[in-house]
């Protein structure tokens, strides 16, 4: 490890603030990178595993409702995801796969619980909006207000109402399930769970209303490997905690290993000098490693502090 052998925790406490750290991580040698990366991502999903079983039990201890209402929160971003939450609960798993005999039918149940149907007065619109009444008076959905859902300031491409489209296409091949994410291998097989494009008048709607010729009628790679990261894997290794099956736990890890790495604010501190990144695996540890030790400043507990310091007993 060069001189990094010599440097105190002091020196590297006070260094941190100058990005000390995010210099000596590139000088680490392969064996010590890949053991502080398996330490921090294994962390992270120890964390995400545990509040996706709170999330478990919250939702009638239903694992295809938890990855449901995971997805869909991912899916829909930041700005909406107290929204996404909602929805969830209001239009449940259970009920769109009792419906799933037609798409428009999981195309009512999603946007018109979400509200987004009023926002549109065409006469597909209003044979959407019908089907969406018989529903809702069948299962007693009170539908939430399209008012509440942030739409300006967001691209296109990430509009709830594309994105509801496109999921209520991946839900009608039943691509939102424990079976079908459990035969995922690589991002490929991510991709092409969420390769369903969705029903051409959305597309067409919005393409009409933005001028944008842009947008996509199926689930980009990106937002397909964001799901993937921080859903998917996460409800896999949950999931195999409560199956005590390690097989399940193993597949998770590989998946991760298999999807390429994130590129983020939280990555690019720590790989402006050497990419150091291969995976999502590795880009998982870096913003463990910033989040949970960094942003908190705790050095004393962190990982790659006791790499690059003096062992406890020699300091």
């Amino acid at each position: 490890m060069g001189h990094t052998e010599n440097i105190s925790l002091d020196k590297l406490i006070e260094g941190c603030r100058f990005g000390l750290c995010h210099n000596l991580i590139a000088e680490l040698n392969d064996d010590n990178l890949h053991a502080l990366f398996h330490t921090l991502t294994m962390e992270r999903m120890v964390r995400k595993a545990f509040d996706i079983e709170t999330i478990y039990k919250d939702e009638g201890c239903c694992w295809s409702q938890t990855l449901y209402h995971l997805t869909l929160r991912y899916l829909l971003g930041k700005p909406n995801r107290n929204m996404a939450t909602r929805l969830a609960k209001l239009i449940p798993h259970n009920v769109l796969m009792r419906e799933n005999n037609a798409l428009y039918k999981i195309e009512a149940l999603l946007l018109g619980g979400a509200g987004l149907l009023d926002l549109y007065n065409d006469s597909y619109a209003v044979d959407i909006k019908q089907e969406f009444q018989h529903l809702a008076s069948k299962y007693n959905i009170k539908s939430l207000n399209a008012h509440d859902w942030r739409l300006s300031g967001i691209h296109i491409n990430n509009h709830p109402t594309l994105r509801l489209a496109q999921l209520a296409a991946c839900i009608h091949n039943n691509s939102i399930s424990i079976s079908g994410i459990m035969s995922c291998k690589g991002d490929r097989d991510i991709h092409a769970l969420f390769s369903c494009s969705a029903s051409d008048y959305w597309v067409d709607r919005l393409m009409s209303e933005s001028f944008d010729r842009s947008i996509s009628s199926k689930i980009g790679s990106t937002m397909s490997n964001i799901i993937a990261i921080n859903a998917i894997i996460p409800v896999l290794v949950a999931y195999s905690n409560y199956t005590e099956s390690h097989n399940i736990c193993e597949k998770a890890i590989n998946l991760l290993y298999n999807i390429r790495a994130e590129d983020n604010t939280y990555t690019r501190q720590w790989q402006y000098n050497k990419q150091i990144a291969k995976s999502a695996f590795d880009s998982q540890a870096l913003i463990q490693l910033s989040t949970e030790y960094c942003n908190r400043g705790r050095c004393k507990e962190c990982p790659l502090a006791k790499i690059l310091t003096i062992t406890k007993g020699n300091s």
